[in-house]
């Protein structure tokens, strides 16, 4: 056989290999995906009530469904934190959809909820919400770190603080 056709074969299969090698490194990455607070409600009719319940909007912009395990909201409101909420529930996600998920908040800044509560004035409040979800793909746990900003109104919360 002629030595050309020799490099031709070795340069095809060098590009097979490199074909593959690149396949094989790139991992899909998953985003697109927004956690906004929806409400505020109290978590019930406790007179020291340090909870409250809040309703997230979950919105997945991927071409894939989601299936999370779990997730930690970090809550600002007007730029101080307030608390946070662990929730262990199970929440699918499917393609290119939205949910909503009631979890409770453990205010660690209770004095700053009574006061933008109490503020009768102010119809709603900026918040922050940063969050961290939690899935597992086959035996790898993942999470994914996502953050939004808005306002919400508070005056549900007027019931539950005195």
């Amino acid at each position: 056989m002629p030595p050309r056709f020799f490099l031709h074969v070795s340069w095809l299969l060098a590009g097979v290999i490199a074909l593959f090698a690149t396949g094989c490194l790139s991992k899909y990455s998953l985003g697109g995906i927004t956690v906004n607070l929806v409400n505020f409600l109290p978590a019930n009719a406790a007179l020291l009530e340090s909870s409250g319940v809040m309703t997230l909007r979950y919105t997945n912009e991927n071409t894939i469904p989601i299936g999370l395990s779990g997730s930690v909201h970090k809550v600002y409101l007007n730029g101080s934190y307030v608390g946070k909420a662990v929730s262990k529930q199970a929440l699918g996600l499917t393609a290119l959809s939205t949910v909503t998920q009631d979890v409770t908040v453990n205010f660690e800044n209770l004095a700053l909820v009574k006061q933008l509560v109490s503020m009768r004035e102010q119809k709603s409040v900026s918040y922050k919400v940063e969050s961290t979800l939690y899935l597992t793909s086959g035996e790898e746990d993942l999470s994914i770190k996502t953050q939004s900003t808005g306002s919400v109104d508070l005056q549900a919360l007027s019931g539950m603080i005195h």
